[in-house]
Formats: structure tokens, C-alpha cells, sequence
């Protein structure tokens, strides 16, 4: 449990996917939650259908999604979720390598929590960054 994160959200299993296509970053941050919290339960894809897939058919607390995808945009992903950025249902955080600040900012105007860099991004920041998200949704659009 974080000091940040609400008795809600830290009382109970968290559920996350994770889509990304590289297969080395799939597995290293995925690990590097469950290392932060036994309370994780990670899903992952390896691709955007997949993916949706998944989310379609579990409930999701936060989707992880890269932008750099074999079969889609990640920004693809995040409109399918977010259709209206004024009222999301999910927590969106995007963890990418590109590093282009526009795209940074179109990202999160679009409805992403936050969007992070992967070289610059360390497991506890994103840790606290899927818990805020989390935190930011109201409960009944969950």
C-alpha cells in the first residue's frame, strides 16, 4: 500500500493489462508491478486486439498501453477507452519510449491519466502513477 493510495483502491487486488509488443518490456514491467505490490493481478497482451480482448472480457482497474504498437496505435487503444475524455471509466496510463512532448500532451488531452517514458520512468513511479489514476475515476463509472 502506498500513503497515496485511498483504503479503497489499496484494500483490494488491483487489476491491470498491460499491452505491449515488445516482448522484453512486457515481461520486465509487468514484473516490475507485481515486485511493487502483491496486490497486482498483471494481465498482458502482446497486441492491441488481444488486448481488448481481455479487457472486454475481465474487469480492469487500469490499462497500461505502449503508443508504438505492431497492429495498432496505442492512441487507437486510448480512444477506444476513452471515448469522452471528460468522463472516463478506466484508468489509462500510457508508458511509451517516444519521447516527443506534443505527443505527451495530445496523449493525456485525449483522456490518458499520464504518459511516461520508459528510460525515465522507475516500478514505484508508475506504481503511484496507476494508483492516482485509479483514485481519479469516480466509482460509479467503474
Amino acid at each position: 500500500m502506498t500513503p497515496s493510495a485511498t483504503p479503497a483502491v489499496a484494500s483490494r487486488q488491483t487489476t491491470v493489462l498491460y499491452i505491449d509488443d515488445n516482448a522484453a518490456d512486457l515481461a520486465l514491467w509487468s514484473q516490475r508491478l507485481r515486485d511493487c505490490s502483491p496486490a497486482y493481478l498483471v494481465f498482458t497482451a502482446k497486441d492491441v486486439k488481444s488486448g481488448l480482448n481481455l479487457y472486454q472480457t475481465r474487469s480492469m482497474d487500469c490499462v497500461v498501453v505502449d503508443l508504438d504498437l505492431c497492429d495498432a496505435s496505442g492512441f487507437e487503444v486510448l480512444l477506444d477507452l476513452v471515448p469522452d475524455r471528460r468522463c472516463p471509466s478506466i484508468a489509462v496510463i500510457v508508458l511509451t519510449k517516444l519521447t516527443y512532448r506534443s505527443l505527451h500532451e495530445m496523449v493525456v488531452y485525449n483522456g490518458a491519466n499520464v504518459c511516461l517514458v520508459k528510460e525515465h520512468t522507475t516500478a514505484q513511479e508508475l506504481h503511484t502513477a496507476i494508483q492516482k489514476a485509479i483514485a481519479a475515476i469516480p466509482p460509479v463509472a467503474r
